[in-house]
């Protein structure tokens, strides 16, 4: 028998988390189309230090200037790999950017105001995962992994084919730039967005079938509480700017470790982000980027118990 007041439960989160993510998204993909039409692809490669270690750390760092949620991190990901950026080096900006950022360290701060520990704890695992991650990415994988290069843009020239141009061109001007801006996001946002959607379904189901009974049974295990959460995490969706006021409500039940790897790990990989990610990038390497980021997360996330 229908559970009416699950249907309405179910609409109310799928919304909550739309309506969440959507303006991040929205943001990312006028980031990601002012970066192609007005960001060279010379200036980019000039900016990025050759050395493997000076690329990741500074990269971890950004999100401090750039202060953007993970729920949009695809799109510019993807970009600034077709810019040239070393895929290490973008893998670390994502993982760290949506965490590593005032925004999201006030929003732990005031959400953990007894704990103030919370806040080092998540901000320092997020540091060392996203920089393991992308090491440990730029030792397994040499190219940039995307799928396919769908950005070369074709442009009807009225001869009746299609040219594949170094986009933007050298010479254009200023408004025909920002026009070509707006329809470069606004193609970005509904592609990005049909996933993002998905994921929230998803992720919306996920908290109407799963018992809080079940998670909160195994919540003081100093193993068990670190997976299931880690598990929560993926599947809820929430955006990174708000989880840490769904953790701060399990505090008296999980584990320390099992909230930071909540906290962590969610704005890293959960659902709508795998789904934009396999959109955008080969399987291997987001099946890699996922096996990476889990355990790495999950040990860190056992020695904060074990302390």
């Amino acid at each position: 028998m229908l559970n009416w007041n699950n249907v309405i439960n179910f609409k109310i989160i799928l919304l909550s988390i739309v309506l969440e993510a959507m303006p991040f998204v929205l943001l990312s993909v006028i980031v990601s189309a002012v970066l192609h039409n007005f960001v060279s692809d010379d200036f980019i490669r000039r900016i990025i230090p050759k050395s493997k270690l000076l690329s990741i750390i500074p990269a971890a760092f950004l999100g401090i200037l750039f202060p953007v949620c993970d729920c949009g991190m695809v799109p510019i990901v993807r970009r600034l790999v077709m810019k040239g950026v070393p895929l290490h080096a973008a893998v670390t900006f994502m993982l760290a950017a949506p965490i590593i950022n005032p925004v999201v360290a006030a929003a732990t701060a005031f959400a953990f105001k007894t704990n103030i520990n919370m806040v080092f704890f998540r901000l320092g695992t997020a540091f060392f995962v996203a920089c393991f991650s992308g090491w440990l990415i730029s030792i397994f994988f040499k190219g940039d992994e995307l799928k396919s290069v769908t950005d070369a843009h074709h442009h009807g020239c009225g001869c009746g084919e299609q040219h594949n141009e170094d986009y933007p061109p050298a010479r254009i001007s200023f408004s025909d730039k920002l026009l070509r801006t707006v329809y470069d996001a606004s193609n970005e946002f509904f592609e990005m967005g049909k996933y993002l959607i998905m994921g929230a379904i998803m992720g919306a189901l996920a908290q109407i079938l799963i018992p809080r009974a079940l998670l909160l049974a195994v919540g003081q295990h100093s193993v068990l509480s670190v997976g299931v959460m880690m598990l929560f995490a993926f599947v809820i969706s929430v955006c990174s700017a708000a989880d840490a006021f769904i953790a701060a409500s399990f505090v008296t039940s999980f584990s320390p470790g099992s909230l930071v790897a909540f906290m962590v790990f969610g704005p890293m990989i959960d659902l709508k982000n795998i789904l934009m990610l396999s959109h955008s990038f080969r399987g291997r390497f987001v099946l890699c980027l996922v096996v990476v980021v889990s355990f790495s997360c999950a040990a860190v996330a056992y020695l904060i118990n074990a302390l």
